[in-house]
């Protein structure tokens, strides 16, 4: 329906007053978060804004890992509100460290080499064979994920049930080539909710990321090195103890966000 004043304004399905398009936009809310081998505790995601250091790390938070206005501890700022009508699970990229590198980096290259330790994310498996390793398939069948509003449950499932629908899809002629992702790289094959969830200002918000077992991603000891064997440019992940080992996991919201216009 239409206002007096000649706003476009709709009634959403759950929400007790009209939302104004002239407010409100088609926007998302993202947050980073680290894992790496062994990890077994809960990771919270929304926790610390630009500049925080990353939970379950110790880098600092950049742009390309979070837009969040502040911590969602403390809420949306006022005059912000978000209606959720999808939230996105995506692990980021895999990356290693060698034993000189202290925690895991945004920009991680060797001085010596210049091979970079980063990388697309492999399904793995712990087939012995697979030299190229992996850590989707573990992440995915034993992490469990609750996205909570003021400390009540709002949503929540395994990681799969939260399909990215985004992400880089790879054509290849290289032997092996290998890319996986969770779900389908499609912003048609994102979950919908019927009702969205709708985040008010100053009402603390959490992603809780929780594996229900240690995250097991390295293979064998390294038996030489530094350097460590390299495989099409990257480190032979068999190679390198699980505790060098780790991966980064985006959170998304999508959705209607209303933000104050300077």
């Amino acid at each position: 329906m239409a206002s007096g004043t000649g706003t476009l304004t709709v009634r959403v399905r759950g929400v007790p007053f009209p939302i104004e398009f002239a407010d409100w936009t088609h926007d998302r809310l993202y947050h980073t978060v680290e894992f790496e081998g062994g990890d077994s505790q809960m990771v919270q995601t929304f926790i610390g804004a630009q500049g925080a250091p990353i939970p379950g790390g110790q880098r600092t938070l950049t742009l390309v890992d979070t837009n969040i206005p502040r911590s969602g501890d403390t809420g949306l700022q006022e005059g912000w509100e978000m209606l959720i009508y999808s939230i996105q699970l995506q692990v980021v990229r895999e990356m290693g460290r060698n034993v000189a590198q202290q925690f895991f980096q945004l920009q991680d290259t060797t001085n010596s080499t210049n091979v970079q330790f980063s990388r697309g994310v492999h399904l793995g498996g712990y087939d012995p064979t697979n030299t190229a390793g992996g850590v989707l398939f573990d992440f995915l069948r034993k992490t469990y994920h609750k996205f909570q509003v003021n400390q009540k449950v709002q949503s929540e499932g395994p990681v799969e049930k939260y399909p990215q629908g985004s992400g880089p899809t790879v054509f290849g002629t290289t032997t092996s080539l290998e890319l996986a992702s969770n779900g389908i790289a499609s912003p048609r094959d994102q979950s919908a909710f019927v009702l969205p969830i709708w985040l008010k200002p100053n009402i603390a918000y959490v992603g809780l990321l929780a594996p229900q077992a240690a995250l097991g991603i390295g293979g064998a000891l390294a038996t030489s090195g530094p350097p460590f064997p390299t495989i099409e440019g990257y480190f032979d992940w068999t190679g390198i103890p699980a505790t060098n080992l780790g991966f980064d996991v985006r959170e998304t919201l999508e959705g209607l966000l209303k933000r104050p216009v300077v």
